[in-house]
C-alpha cells in the first residue's frame, strides 16, 4: 500500500513539474513518508531535524479521491513550506487562528476544483473584507480581531470563522505537527531547518529561471523576488567563510584494489583523497544568547556538509565540553561564565592539531595571549563587535562580521 501511494505521489510530482514547474522542483527536494503518524497529510520533522511530508494512507485514498485533489493538496503543503508557515507559527499565540490564516494565504494559489470540501478559502470571510495576497500576519490580526468581537458580543461576526474555531476541521488538522514538533525546536535547530528550506527553494528557483518565476501568480512572484534579494549580500561573509574552511583541506594517498595503477598496471592502485580537520570554538560565555547560538550552529551545518571533520569545543574562560559535530546542535550548552580566547587556540596547537580554527563569538573579550599555529577565522555574531572597535583589531587572523540579512 505504501509503495503504491508513493508511486502515485511521484506521478503527481511529474504533473506538477509539467504544469507548474516551480512546485514540482521544490517538491522533489523534500522527504516523503506514508505513515499513520498523522490523520491527514502534514509536514513534520525527522529524527535528525529535517523536513518531511507525512501522508496518511486512508486520507490519500479516501479524502483525496481524485487526481485533482491529490495535486491541489500536495501543492497546499508545498506552499506552507515555501512561505515558512511551519517555523513561524511559534510567534503567534492563538494557534487555531494562525492555522486558518496560513490556509487563507496558500489556498489563494490553488484552483478551487483542486481542493476538497472543507478547505479554508478567502471568499468564505466576505464579512471581514479581507484583502488578497497578504501575508499570514495580516490575516492573523484580522481574524483575531473578529474572533475577539465574537467573544465579547456573543454573536458570530463571521459564520465561517465561528465554525472553524468551534468544530474539528480536517484542513486544520493538517497543521498538527507544527505545534507538536516545530515549535519545540531550539533556535539552532530552527535555523538549520530554515537553511535546508532555503536551499531547496534556491534550487527550485534556479531550475525554473526568471521566465519560470514570471509565470507564477503575482503574490508568489513578489515573495520569491524578496527571497532572491535576500541572497545578495553587500559582503558575502558565508562565501568567505567557506573559502577559508576549504583552504585548509589536505590531500592524502589511499591504496585501493579496485583501480589498477595506470603507470605499472598492477594492483593496488592509489586514490588521491582530501581531508579537512577543523576545530570550531563556540563562545558560550554569558554575553552569548540563544539567537547568537542559532546563528553559529546554522552556519556550522553548512560547513559540515562539505564533509569536514569538525571538533567543537564549547568555551568561556576555558573549555567545558568537546565533541565531534554530526549535523545536529547539542541539547545543552556548557559555560556561561566570562570570556577568554586562549584555551581553544592552545588545544588546537597542542592536542587536536587542526588544519584551521574557526571561532564563533561576539568578540567581547581580551585579546588571546597564545599565538595560533594554524590559520584562524573569527566569525563575529550579528550583535557582536564591529570593525571599528578596539576588540576587533586585537584579534589575530581574519575576522568576518555575520549579518542577519545575508544568505549564500
Amino acid at each position: 500500500m505504501s509503495q503504491l501511494i508513493l508511486e502515485q505521489v511521484s506521478k503527481t510530482t511529474i504533473q506538477l513539474i509539467l504544469k507548474e514547474a516551480f512546485y514540482g522542483h521544490f517538491f522533489t527536494g523534500l522527504l516523503k513518508e506514508v505513515s499513520t503518524k498523522v490523520e491527514t497529510m502534514a509536514v513534520g520533522t525527522t529524527a535528525n531535524k529535517m523536513v518531511k511530508l507525512y501522508i496518511n494512507p486512508d486520507f490519500w485514498t479516501e479524502v483525496l479521491n481524485t487526481p485533482e485533489f491529490k495535486y491541489g493538496v500536495l501543492k497546499h503543503e508545498i506552499l506552507h513550506i515555501v512561505f515558512k508557515h511551519i517555523i513561524t507559527s511559534k510567534k503567534f499565540p492563538n494557534k487555531r487562528i494562525y492555522n486558518i490564516a496560513a490556509d487563507i494565504v496558500v489556498n489563494q494559489f490553488i484552483e478551487r476544483n483542486q481542493l476538497p470540501e472543507g478547505a479554508v478559502l478567502l471568499e468564505q470571510f466576505a464579512e471581514l473584507r479581507l484583502e488578497k495576497n497578504k501575508d499570514v500576519g495580516y490575516y492573523y490580526e484580522k481574524l483575531l480581531q473578529a474572533w475577539q468581537k465574537n467573544l465579547d458580543s456573543g454573536q458570530a461576526i463571521s459564520a465561517r470563522l465561528n465554525d472553524l474555531m468551534t468544530n474539528k476541521q480536517w484542513s486544520l488538522e493538517m497543521h498538527d505537527l507544527w505545534e507538536k514538533e516545530f515549535e519545540k525546536l531550539t533556535e539552532s535547530e530552527r535555523k538549520i531547518i530554515e537553511s535546508v528550506v532555503d536551499d531547496v527553494l534556491t534550487n527550485a528557483i534556479k531550475r525554473i529561471g526568471n521566465k519560470g518565476i514570471g509565470n507564477l501568480p503575482l503574490g508568489l512572484q513578489e515573495y520569491l523576488s524578496n527571497f532572491i534579494s535576500s541572497l545578495e549580500p553587500t559582503i558575502d561573509w558565508r562565501r568567505q567563510l567557506r573559502i577559508f574552511a576549504g583552504s585548509s583541506i589536505r590531500t592524502y594517498i589511499q591504496n585501493t584494489i579496485r583501480r589498477p595503477s595506470k603507470r605499472y598496471g598492477t594492483t593496488p592502485g592509489i586514490k588521491i583523497k582530501s581531508r579537512q580537520k577543523l576545530l570550531v570554538a563556540i563562545d558560550t560565555s554569558g554575553s552569548i544568547d540563544q539567537e547568537d547560538l542559532g546563528e553559529f550552529f546554522g552556519e556550522l551545518y553548512h560547513i559540515w556538509r562539505q564533509k569536514a571533520e569538525i571538533l567543537i569545543v564549547e568555551c568561556d574562560t576555558h573549555i567545558h565540553h568537546q565533541y565531534f559535530y554530526k549535523g545536529l546542535p547539542p541539547n545543552e550548552i556548557h559555560g556561561r561564565g566570562g570570556t577568554a580566547f586562549d584555551a581553544p587556540i592552545q588545544y588546537a596547537n597542542e592536542k587536536y592539531l587542526a588544519d584551521a580554527i574557526i571561532y564563533f563569538t561576539d568578540g567581547y573579550g581580551p585579546a588571546p595571549t597564545i599565538k595560533n599555529r594554524k590559520p584562524i577565522l573569527w566569525l563575529i555574531s550579528s550583535k557582536g563587535i564591529d570593525d571599528k572597535a578596539s576588540y576587533w583589531t586585537d584579534l589575530p587572523g581574519r575576522k568576518i562580521k555575520m549579518t542577519k540579512t545575508t544568505k549564500a
